[in-house]
This record gives structure tokens, sequence and C-alpha cells, in this order.
């Protein structure tokens, strides 16, 4: 994933911050200045739990009700879904859909074949043959092949699908922990997921202020988070395998040809639904920027960034209205007024 810089914030006292490990990267929930309540005390260790509850869920590779779920697909048995699946699968499949499948939680196959299941990069096996990648885009696997009726009851029509939430499951993280938060009466604070961000309230009277990582070190520029806005960010180069040119393979792949993403370097989107743009942000970066007009169309985002492999920024007229600048890039703006950030449109 790609990481998101805090900003240094112009105050002088310095929020309060507690941070650990969950998904396999640094969580941290920061509150405004102040002296600690027992709400958010016990709100720390609620979300703590909650995250280590779906990650044990939803893991894709190590032991989990995820991969029992797979397994138990297998050779098209007809399964009843547990509980904890089931609003991961319902979330996805709209965004499958909008995506036009290049958001798509069924290629969990594809993503071990590539020995993308692991958490040591870079990674320095072999890659997959071209024989079983031709038999991928042959007849590539989708979340489109998992039937379920109305009492949870799944079926696969194709025998090896293998359900991999990663790409969005640290947005639908993030949604049900501000959820629990709000529920419990804490109104202010940052939620950080490896580097995806929601905001609740404010920071002492200021916005939540974020960065974005540029990859190589430094900070591209940030923006200024609203209530219940979320920032999540996806990047080429923080995991990814050598490629035989002496390149990169990032671990985003390319759901219908099987192959890794290719034209662009990062992406971040801006949207009140975290679920929606931790979708967005995998899609966008998979599609590469010559389909970032019409994905951005299609998936209702009115605020989203592509960084190109060129170093080229492609953006919307809202992000060009939201995001603060500390490096000056070449910028391809799509027409239009700065709409908001969740334009109420259908897709054209």
């Amino acid at each position: 994933m790609l990481l998101a810089a805090l900003l240094a914030a112009c105050a002088v006292e310095a929020p309060r911050q507690e941070r650990w490990v969950a998904f396999g990267s640094l969580a941290a929930v920061q509150f405004p200045p102040g002296a600690e309540t027992a709400a958010e005390r016990k709100a720390l260790a609620d979300v703590a739990g909650l995250w280590a509850a779906l990650e044990r869920d939803w893991h894709a590779w190590q032991p989990s009700t995820l991969t029992r779920f797979n397994a138990a697909l297998a050779g098209g048995a007809t399964v009843t879904a547990p509980e904890a699946l089931r609003l991961p699968i319902a979330r996805s499949r709209p965004l499958l859909a909008e995506s036009a499948g290049w958001f798509d939680p069924g290629i969990g196959r594809l993503v071990a074949l590539w020995g993308f299941h692991t958490s040591d990069y870079p990674i320095t096996s072999l890659p997959p043959d071209a024989a079983a990648l031709a038999a991928w885009a042959a007849r590539p696997d989708s979340l489109a092949d998992l039937d379920c009726d109305a009492d949870w009851r799944c079926r696969s029509r194709a025998p090896q699908l293998q359900l991999d939430f990663n790409a969005m499951a640290e947005g639908l993280a993030l949604e049900l922990a501000a959820a629990q938060l709000r529920a419990q009466g804490v109104r202010h604070a940052l939620l950080d997921l490896g580097g995806d961000m929601l905001a609740l309230g404010e920071r002492a009277g200021r916005p939540w202020r974020v960065g974005l990582d540029d990859g190589r070190g430094g900070v591209l520029g940030g923006v200024e988070l609203r209530d219940g806005e979320a920032f999540m960010s996806s990047g080429s180069y923080a995991k990814w395998r050598p490629a035989p040119d002496g390149g990169r393979w990032p671990h985003v792949l390319e759901p219908a040809s099987g192959q890794p993403a290719r034209g662009a370097r990062l992406v971040a989107v801006l949207h009140p639904d975290p679920v929606r743009a931790d979708a967005a942000a995998t899609a966008l970066l998979a599609a590469g920027p010559e389909r970032f007009a019409r994905l951005v169309d299609s998936l209702r985002l009115g605020c989203a960034l592509l960084v190109d492999e060129a170093g080229t920024a492609w953006l919307t007229p809202g992000m060009a209205a939201r995001f603060q600048w500390q490096q000056t890039l070449p910028q391809r703006r799509l027409p239009g007024p700065a709409a908001g950030c969740a334009p109420d449109r259908p897709p054209s």
C-alpha cells in the first residue's frame, strides 16, 4: 500500500496518537490535543480489537474465515457464506460493475500465481509462466462467478475461484471503525490504516490535514479532510517483483489480462465512502492513465488523482480544488467544474 504521510501541523500542541500493527501495516488513531478521556481509551481498545478480528476473518492467504470459505467452494460445492464475509461480498458487487471489472475481488488465484500473497518484498521467486497467464486470460476468475441466494447459500461457476478483499479491506475496516467510534460518542479522530485515512470531526477547530507520499521519500502534497471523508491511495512501487527488463512488476494486477498494472505510479481518491475510495484507487492504478477519465465517471468520483510513469499528474477538477501541492508536476486536468468529491449524478 502507498503510505500517506501526515503533514506538519501549524498548532504548537500536537495531536495525541496511538500506533500498532493491523492488516500487516502500521495503524494509528489520532485525537485532538488535550487530556485523554475514558471514552477515547475504550475506543482505542475497541478499534484495535475490531481490526484484529477483521484481519482474522479476511486474510487472503493465512488461515482465516476467507481461506476456509474459498477452500469449501472448490469444485463447485454449495456453501453458506459466513457472516463475516457477507458485507465485503455485498459491498464489492456494485463496485465490480461500476469499475468495468478493473476492481475484482475474484482474482485471489491470480494474486497467488504472481506470488503476491506474501508480506516479504521484493519477491524473488520465479514469475508465472506464459501458459498459466494465457489460461487465465482465456477465462479469468471473477467475483461475478459467485452466485449466492437470499439465504447466502453460495456456489462458484469458476471451480478454482479464490476471493481476495485486499483491494477494499482497509476501506471497509475504516468505515466500520468510524461507525463504532461515533456510536461510543467519539466525535473527533483521525483513523489511519496502512496510510489510508478517514477523518471524524476536526483537529482542535481545524480540519485534519494529511499528505500523500510520492514514493521516493518525499511528500507530493496533501488535503484537508472534512468530517467523514476518506483519503485512500495505491502505488505501484511499494510491493513489487523484479521484471526481466530491470524494471518492476507491481502487486496491482489487471484482472482480465492477468498482467501487472502498467502506466500509473500512484493514485489517490478523496471520498466520503472509504470502501468506494479504496476500490477505486486500485481500479484506477490497474487501468492506467488512458482509462482515467472513463473510470472516474463510471465510479462517480469527484476527487481523484493519478501520477503516471512519466511523472504527469492526471486529476479531476474536484481534486484540483482540494489538493495542496508541495511539488510541481506537469498536469492534465479533466474538463468540467470543480464538483464535490461525491458528485450526486449517474455515470454518463
